[in-house]
């Protein structure tokens, strides 16, 4: 995303919008908890963050998946976090990936940088990834669900522990999750969307950052995500999408390597009411692992 202090009013405007709608992820976390945050822990709290963990455990028993706890650590790191944007939101740093950072001379400053707030707040179980935006916690998991970069850490077999906050302020709101590699029995690699869904949408703007697919015209396909644990030494042999007539479709495959995942993202929409295909073959940790699985698409074209 280019420097918003150097475009026009209305590329600003813009910019800003896409950062609202472009959740933006990043990987890699405190202080008493902002005006607004909605706590596991506090009075009212299940309207907004119990109910956000609902939503999430719901989408990896889809996946099947263990469901996932909130962890004080990280539940603590991401009020940290909204309280230190409700402050600074004026900062024009704080755009794209910039919503993931921190400035040490801004004011509810906790650390730079992801992993230094988790380490802040005491978690020390695992990797952590973080999810940002803006809206209401349970939309956007439901925004989250619909891209790639932003997926994988709701529904990642390893993610086991999570945190999150929202302000009713700024409407900034932030999912923390922790990524441990004591895994539950799963059967692996869990796949989205999963084994028989119906009603899959046929086409993804494309609309995050990072940009999974950068260079392809959009409308793209809605993205496939296959994953293995953390730890787990994945080389994938063969990703394949096909239709009801056994034709191959062309996909990007990017990896998230560290995550042990990778996606399928269709260079063009797909088809309405049709069933596809996926399959996977990879070496892990020295084996080969395989897994095919269908879903149905919805009855007409549906952007997500």
């Amino acid at each position: 995303m280019s420097d918003p202090r150097s475009a026009r009013p209305s590329q600003r405007r813009f910019q800003r919008l896409v950062a609202i709608l472009s959740l933006t992820f990043a990987t890699a976390l405190v202080s008493a908890p902002p005006l607004g945050a909605h706590h596991l822990d506090q009075p009212g709290a299940h309207n907004g963050a119990q109910s956000a963990l609902d939503r999430i455990n719901a989408f990896r028993a889809a996946a099947g998946v263990s469901p996932a706890s909130a962890h004080p650590a990280l539940m603590g790191s991401a009020a940290g976090h909204v309280a230190y944007f409700d402050q600074n939101r004026d900062d024009p740093a704080l755009a794209g990936m910039g919503l993931h950072e921190e400035r040490s001379d801004a004011p509810g400053f906790i650390g730079i940088t992801i992993a230094d707030r988790a380490r802040a707040a005491g978690y020390r179980a695992g990797a952590v990834t973080e999810n940002a935006g803006f809206g209401g916690l349970t939309a956007a998991i439901d925004w989250h669900m619909n891209t790639v970069n932003h997926r994988l850490p709701l529904i990642h077999p390893s993610a086991l522990d999570m945190g999150m906050a929202g302000s009713e302020v700024s409407g900034f709101n932030v999912i923390q999750v922790g990524l441990r590699r004591d895994l539950a029995d799963v059967m692996l690699p869990s796949v989205y969307p999963p084994d028989g869904a119906t009603n899959v949408p046929t086409t993804w703007d494309g609309l995050e950052a990072p940009d999974p697919a950068p260079g392809s015209p959009r409308p793209l396909g809605y993205p496939i995500t296959v994953a293995f644990g953390m730890g787990q030494r994945v080389t994938w042999l063969t990703v394949e999408l096909r239709n009801a007539a056994g034709d191959r479709i062309e996909a990007n495959t990017p990896h998230k390597d560290w995550m042990g995942a990778i996606a399928v993202i269709p260079f063009h929409p797909l088809n309405g009411s049709q069933t596809y295909s996926a399959s996977i073959e990879a070496s892990v940790d020295g084996r080969v692992a395989t897994r095919t699985w269908s879903f149905t698409t919805a009855g007409s074209s549906s952007a997500s």
